[in-house]
């Protein structure tokens, strides 16, 4: 080999440059989607609450909302719009944790719709009443029995932790002519309202305390002329 083909060669890269960049151990682990409805930057529990809440909502909308079992909560009308409700609250605070920005405070008020209907239908309710409808349309045999109000519910409840299996009987035949739909209906309103309420109320606090550090500050300087 002469010199004229050495020259003509490329020179040789240094070693330092062949060495295998540092690679991230988790990056593997990290790859694709991040985590349904969660962003390690939102620190704000509320988001997360209406989240929740409309899954509650959701959720409620999907079950049965009566003593008839194969009729669920969206077949009906209410049902129907308190369906779209839960949907709202979920698709616009999974977007607001994703942006770490909240965007879905109408559907929170909207919330207050399907809980003052399911108050009003808890306060309204006789179970008397609801267990001769469903005898009559052969939801419930004529013999099962039952809680005859909200208050002995309870009772039955507390009986029933108590290793009480006729006031556990009693509780269960009250849920389910109530409707287990509508349970979870009222409290996932509930908790998007009280979660608006204490959003509203940890703001005004906020304002509040800035207004007092404003006036401290434009005091001392007054103060130091």
């Amino acid at each position: 080999m002469t010199d004229n083909d050495l020259a003509s060669l490329e020179p040789l890269e240094p070693l330092t440059a062949a060495a295998p960049a540092q690679q991230d151990p988790m990056a593997a682990q990290r790859a694709g989607l991040g985590a349904p409805a969660f962003n390690v930057y939102c620190t704000d529990k509320s988001m997360y609450r209406f989240l929740f809440a409309g899954v509650m909502i959701l959720v409620g909308c999907l079950m049965p909302v009566s003593a008839d079992l194969g009729m669920s909560g969206f077949q009906t009308i209410s049902g129907g719009f308190y369906t779209l409700i839960g949907i709202a609250l979920i698709w616009s605070w999974w977007g607001s944790i994703s942006n770490n920005r909240a965007t879905g405070v109408k559907w929170v008020l909207a919330a207050s719709i399907p809980l003052i209907a399911s108050i009003w239908y808890t306060v309204a309710f006789d179970p008397a009443a609801a267990h001769e409808l469903a005898r009559s349309h052969g939801w419930l045999a004529a013999d099962i029995t039952f809680s005859d109000s909200l208050g002995s519910m309870f009772g039955d409840m507390f009986s029933a932790l108590g290793k009480d299996a006729e006031a556990a009987v009693r509780c269960s035949g009250f849920w389910r002519l109530y409707g287990p739909g509508n349970l979870l209906i009222l409290l996932g309103g509930l908790i998007a309202e009280l979660g608006l309420f204490s959003g509203v109320a940890g703001g005004m606090k906020q304002n509040k305390q800035a207004t007092q550090e404003k006036r401290m500050k434009a005091a001392e300087r007054k103060r130091s002329k």
